[in-house]
Parts: C-alpha cells; structure tokens; sequence
C-alpha cells in the first residue's frame, strides 16, 4: 500500500473552495505523477465522487483541472433520538452503514429506536437525491462507475474523519481498483486513522493541533447550501447528470 501524505504546519488559506480543488490537482502533480500521468492517459479508468455539501465545489474545480467526471456520494449522519445534532453512525448514498459501536455501547439505545433513526436517515437521502434530479439509481449504478477504477474521494476538508469512513466504506464494496482521499485540509490526528483505509491520500494543508476547524483554510468560508449545489451540478461540465 502507497500512501502520499504531505504535512504542512502553516496554514494558507485559499480563496475558494472552487481554487482548492485546482490546488489538489497541483498537489498530486507535485507528489504523485504516475497518477496523474495516468489520469492524463487514460481519463476513463478514473472517476470522482464528492461529499456534499462542501466537497461539490471543490470537485468542481478538481475536475475542471483533470476534465474526470463526478457524481455526488451523499453522506448522512444517523442521529441521536434525544440528541439529533449528534449522532451514533453514518449512512452513504447506495444505504450503506457505519454504526460508532463504542459510541452506541454507551447510549443504550433500544433496538427499535436504532432502526427508527436509520429508516429516518435514508428517507432523508432519499429526499436529497429527488432534490438533486435523481429520483431513482438502478440496482449497478455504483458498479459501473467504481468497479475496476481508480476512486477520488473529495470533500472541503476532513474533522473526525467519521464521514469519510463511511463513504471509503460504500466505495471499497463495488471493487475498486485503488482508493484515494482528496482533501484541502485536515487534522494529522484524522489522517493517521483513515491511513490504513485507503492507498493515497492527497492533502496540501494537515496540520498537526490539539484544536482544529476545516473553515480557518478558507479566506472566504461559508456553509455551501443545497440550492448552491443544485445550481453548480446542473451548470457543470463535469457532473454526470
């Protein structure tokens, strides 16, 4: 397993979420050229999937700089009943599941209230997706874009690393050839738990610190909304609609 890390400890801020994007390329041409040669090479062995809400302008620009394509890999967390700004594990696009058992062990949770929150978590991507324009996925639609390629996984940055377990999760069940991690910004301590779970990881700013915000690598950070999203997909050159 090869695994490209690059640690920065000063923080400079991009401009955009669209320019970081532009940088990933930059930092895999820098770090990993045999990758990117093949990307130049043979662009159909390649895709991308971006975690919105964040991860859909970033992909953008990557795109926009590698001419590969992008499809969204929604990431929902499963709430806590009592709780739902927190949650006890994460639910992907295709349904997938990534329960925190230690986290659970402690919320004593019945089993009903278990199953209520994740029924509830997939109604909610399924809304997301009608929202987005896809009412329904065929039974191999992942198939045919993952199995025997090369993945980039993208979001704007990554926190605990807990989304982006789920979705490494969801990837790797459709065989892919390699999976590689393309992120703007991200914690040492995140990476060193993801490092095992893929064979690249691409990320210009890691930075090593006890307290840590994906938005202090942006100038301009903003939540990017739903409505941002729909508008950058349906003007993209690169989404596959």
């Amino acid at each position: 397993m090869y695994l490209q890390i690059i640690l920065n400890m000063k923080v400079v801020p991009y401009e955009s979420r669209l320019s970081a994007g532009k940088i990933l390329v930059k930092s895999l041409e820098n770090t990993n050229k045999e990758i990117k040669e093949n990307v130049n090479a043979n662009p159909s062995n390649f895709f991308v999937f971006a975690i919105p809400n964040g991860g859909v302008p970033v992909a953008e620009g990557f795109c926009t700089a590698t001419t590969l394509s992008y499809e969204l890999l929604i990431v929902r967390k499963i709430k806590i009943p009592y709780n739902p700004e927190a949650g006890f594990g994460s639910i992907t696009t295709d349904g997938t599941i990534l329960l925190n058992e230690r986290l659970l062990s402690q919320l004593h949770l019945s089993r009903e209230q278990i199953e209520y929150s994740i029924e509830v978590t997939k109604n909610e991507i399924q809304d997301r997706l009608k929202f987005y324009g896809k009412d329904s996925l065929e039974q191999d639609f992942y198939s045919k874009k993952i199995q025997d390629k090369t993945i980039f996984l993208i979001d704007d940055g990554l926190a605990s690393g807990y989304t982006m377990l789920a979705a490494v999760k969801m990837i790797k069940s459709y065989k892919p050839i390699k999976v590689i991690i393309a992120v703007p910004t991200a914690p040492l301590r995140t990476i060193e738990i993801l490092n095992d779970k893929v064979d690249t990881i691409i990320c210009p700013n890691i930075r090593n610190t006890a307290w840590f915000a994906v938005a202090d690598a942006y100038k301009n950070w903003y939540d990017v909304s739903e409505l941002e999203v729909k508008e950058i997909i349906q003007k993209s050159h690169y989404y596959q609609k």
